[in-house]
């Protein structure tokens, strides 16, 4: 009786304080969170996917990161909507799927790789980043400002490509192993978003091997899988 007491307890604090704060809210019967930074929008997952993978493709010379504990309570991606509708968009054609071919990283740090090794003044060259839990959360998207500015991409090493399309990375090699539960589903969701606001035929979203002589996303890329969750 005393334990349920408790309980009971804590739920009405918790519900006290999430309905104080902004940046908690109601979508489709779940409770969302949006985290903002920068010029990246961060967004947790917290409903676990369905498959996994891994390969090849920024640099092994990124800064490593020790592997960070999985946070105990991430947050499913739906307030991204909200948070993109907010930028005008011009025509995109295509959705690239990349990985970073290392084993951590985010975006900051592959934003200032790009910039001091490769020379990019308009530093990280994809438009999305997905994070695996090592140097940001697993499954947590970060919005680069070629997204936000809307101008050509990096990422594609072909000029209609990096015109055209939407380049999305995921972190780790995926030559290696599979990406995570939750890459994955972060992946989906912001492919289907993206699919919608920009008009885009599931034969559009491809892999960078589909287009140019590299193994990324790698071999272990669930991509057969991906597109059959795709409409």
């Amino acid at each position: 009786m005393f334990a349920s007491i408790i309980a009971y307890s804590c739920y009405l604090n918790f519900m006290i304080l999430a309905s104080s704060r902004r940046d908690f809210f109601k979508f489709s019967g779940e409770t969302i969170m949006i985290k903002s930074k920068w010029s990246y929008l961060t967004f947790l997952i917290f409903i676990p996917a369905m498959y996994g993978c891994n390969s090849t493709h920024v640099s092994s010379t990124l800064p490593t990161y020790k592997p960070i504990k999985p946070q105990p309570a991430v947050v499913v991606p739906y307030g991204v909507r909200k948070e993109l509708d907010q930028f005008k968009i011009r025509p995109w054609k295509y959705i690239v799927i990349h990985h970073t071919a290392s084993d951590s990283g985010d975006a900051a740090s592959i934003d200032r790789y790009h910039k001091e090794k490769n020379g990019w003044v308009n530093g990280l060259g994809y438009n999305f980043l997905i994070g695996n839990g090592n140097g940001s959360r697993d499954g947590q998207i970060e919005v680069g400002s070629r997204w936000n500015k809307q101008i050509d991409g990096a990422h594609a090493g072909n000029p209609e490509y990096n015109k055209h399309g939407i380049g999305i990375c995921l972190v780790g090699n995926f030559d290696n192993e599979q990406p995570t539960n939750r890459q994955i589903s972060s992946l989906l969701y912001l492919i289907n978003y993206l699919q919608k606001r920009c008009n885009i035929h599931k034969d559009n979203v491809i892999m960078h091997r589909t287009f140019r002589k590299t193994v990324c996303p790698g071999k272990h890329f669930p991509y057969d899988k991906l597109l059959a969750q795709l409409k």
